[in-house]
């Protein structure tokens, strides 16, 4: 046997390095360090550089921008330590594993942990996608996938904060591929907030950008020798054609609100916009085609402006001097296929009132203005169907994936971010707009207090000194709105308050528990209890306030009612419910997966057997 065994190592020596190294990229990355050790050879070929590129690039879609991690893969392999990048990047898992457990497991400083994620950003995200996809079924299935989530949406909310800041600090862009690159991410940061586990970032939104304008160089071969407004239309008419720029419905689908995001544009099949995503569209395609097209802040709706290059006129010819400087042509791209007159741009500003301004509304404008106009068309969009409320069509907030009201607050919330951050601060009305969003926001996304620290704060005390505090006008009595995110920070750290069944003062205690599912008796929504809490109890932790129903009072105590809180299935808010509406059901096929959105923020998971789901919120309600 000790022969044979010697007649197999040598036969393996035999066998030459590349067939070995070959082998070697079908074995796990986490095995390569057992296999190293059989030998010195084996160890050499375990950690050729290109095999550990090869598990960087298989293992890991999704980097940090400091791992510079496109150019190192560009560069030759032996000038970066692709093993030492890996065992940084596992590790990484393991301590976002570590952090997301937390998380899950007590409210104790599970700001701070967001916090941690959030600033790790990219190099957390391949193992967050992965744990969204975690079984409903599984023991915590239901917050590891909201969890996870919501990690993701603090990484890809600071990727866009972080966008509009940089950008406010940039320089203007000195070529048009410059120009397009700062337009299509201060736009496409807003779809940001509403990417969830979805495809479709920054870097997404410019590969489809690329891709559009490769399509257009593939139809057209020979666009290269085309003058400057014979390739500007033509590529203007094949937008229209695949409906990339435009609308077909404008009186039904025009406030819908996924027209305001360009990444939503582009993603979706019907690839409607309004105009200014439709003019930006043709903007940044242009660009890739090196037609120097960029956006006109026009009164009516956003149009595109193209100038030809130096040293030459919108149709070819070549000139000496600057004289093309004042050469342009304009476009419509929501609403035209063909070049729109001087004249006629000019006349409906004279019909306006404004042909003194011709010089303002006739010139492009840089990327942050069509960031703020962007969150300008939001905020109508969400004000139009906050007037519709019950009539408000389902498609108008519709967006290609999350629930429709969480993604309008989350709008609503980028377009406030934006504001902020792209107007001048030192103004009345930018501290009015600061305050209005710390008083607003703390309760809905309290796990932002680090990204509202690390970019409004500095901003704020730039034209206000801190110890001063807002002016009167803007305290109008509430008090600093600061308070509310130092209270976030202050409550982080510590343990929720304890409320306990057999300590309630009706022996009885709470005839339900948290998550068993009911029917409202009066609505007939399904909704499942999140909360119960004693009014006018030594366990009351919170005030007196007026639900959309009457409290129940017992009738064993005039002073003792029950407060029972639940979320349903056509909100994500938690809503107070009164205990005679509470109709408990029995059937679990009545409740679908997805049907509370928000589910995974009270629960571990939904148990079919007794109709109920299983509390994740132990620490505040131990004895349900």
């Amino acid at each position: 046997m000790e022969l044979g065994r010697r007649k197999g190592v040598s036969s393996l020596d035999q066998v030459p390095d590349e067939i070995i190294g070959h082998l070697l990229y079908y074995i796990s990355p986490y095995d390569l360090a057992n296999f190293q050790l059989v030998s010195h050879r084996f160890y050499r070929l375990a950690n050729q550089a290109l095999l550990w590129r090869h598990h960087c690039r298989s293992s890991f879609k999704y980097w940090h921008p400091r791992h510079r991690f496109h150019e190192k893969t560009a560069a030759l392999a032996q000038e970066t330590n692709w093993k030492d990048l890996f065992i940084y990047r596992s590790a990484r898992n393991r301590q976002v594993s570590r952090l997301l457990d937390d998380i899950i497991r007590t409210k104790v400083h599970r700001v701070k942990g967001f916090e941690i994620i959030g600033q790790i950003g990219y190099d957390a995200k391949d193992f967050l996608l992965e744990q969204c996809q975690t079984p409903p079924s599984a023991e915590d299935g239901l917050a590891r996938r909201y969890y996870s989530n919501a990690l993701l949406d603090t990484i890809h909310k600071h990727i866009a904060i972080n966008e509009w800041h940089s950008l406010m600090q940039s320089a203007q862009p000195t070529s048009i591929r410059q120009a397009s690159l700062q337009l299509e991410r201060a736009l496409g940061a807003f779809d940001l907030f509403v990417l969830h586990d979805q495809h479709g970032d920054l870097d997404d939104i410019t590969r489809m950008f690329d891709a559009i304008g490769e399509e257009f160089r593939s139809q057209f071969p020979k666009s290269g020798d085309w003058s400057t407004r014979k390739k500007a239309l033509k590529l203007l008419r094949w937008l229209r054609a695949l409906n990339f720029t435009g609308m077909r419905n404008p009186e039904q689908n025009y406030r819908n609100l996924r027209n305001c995001l360009i990444g939503q544009a582009l993603r979706h099949p019907d690839h409607e916009s309004i105009p200014l995503i439709s003019t930006a569209i043709f903007c940044c395609v242009a660009a890739r085609l090196d037609i120097d097209a960029r956006c006109c802040a026009f009164p009516t709706h956003v149009h595109a402006i193209v100038y030809p290059p130096d040293g030459h006129t919108l149709d070819g010819e070549v000139v000496a001097g600057s004289g093309t400087a004042s050469e342009r042509m304009f476009l419509d791209p929501y609403g035209s296929g063909d070049e729109i007159p001087l004249s006629r741009l000019q006349m409906t500003l004279a019909r306006l009132g404004l042909q003194e301004h011709n010089d303002l509304f006739l010139a492009p404008v840089l990327a942050p203005t069509m960031a703020m106009r962007t969150a300008q068309n939001i905020r109508a969009t969400l004000a139009r169907i906050s007037d519709l409320q019950e009539h408000a069509h389902p498609e108008l907030s519709q967006l290609l994936h999350g629930n429709n009201k969480m993604n309008a607050d989350a709008c609503l919330y980028a377009a406030s971010w934006a504001t902020l951050l792209l107007m001048p601060p030192n103004n009345t009305t930018w501290l009015e707009r600061l305050a209005k969003f710390l008083r607003r926001f703390p309760g809905a996304w309290p796990e932002d207090v680090w990204m509202v620290e690390k970019y409004l704060w500095p901003l704020y005390s730039s034209v206000v000194n801190p110890r001063d505090g807002f002016p009167r006008n803007i305290d109008a009595g509430f008090g600093n709105p600061w308070q509310y995110w130092r209270f976030v920070r202050d409550a982080d750290g510590m343990a929720p308050l304890v409320h306990r069944r057999d300590f309630c003062e009706d022996p009885r205690g709470p005839p339900f528990y948290i998550g068993q599912v009911f029917r409202h008796r009066r609505y007939g929504w399904l909704g499942a209890i999140t909360s119960w809490h004693e009014r006018g109890s030594q366990q009351s932790s919170l005030p007196d306030r007026a639900g959309d129903e009457a409290y129940h009072h017992r009738p064993t105590n005039s002073h003792y009612s029950l407060c029972f809180m639940c979320i349903t299935e056509t909100e994500p808010e938690q809503h107070v419910v009164a205990l005679r509406n509470v109709e408990l059901i029995s059937d679990p096929s009545l409740v679908k997966e997805g049907m509370f959105p928000v589910a995974g923020k009270y629960f571990k998971r939904f148990d079919p057997d007794t109709c109920s789901f299983i509390s994740n919120i132990r620490e505040e309600y131990p004895t349900d």
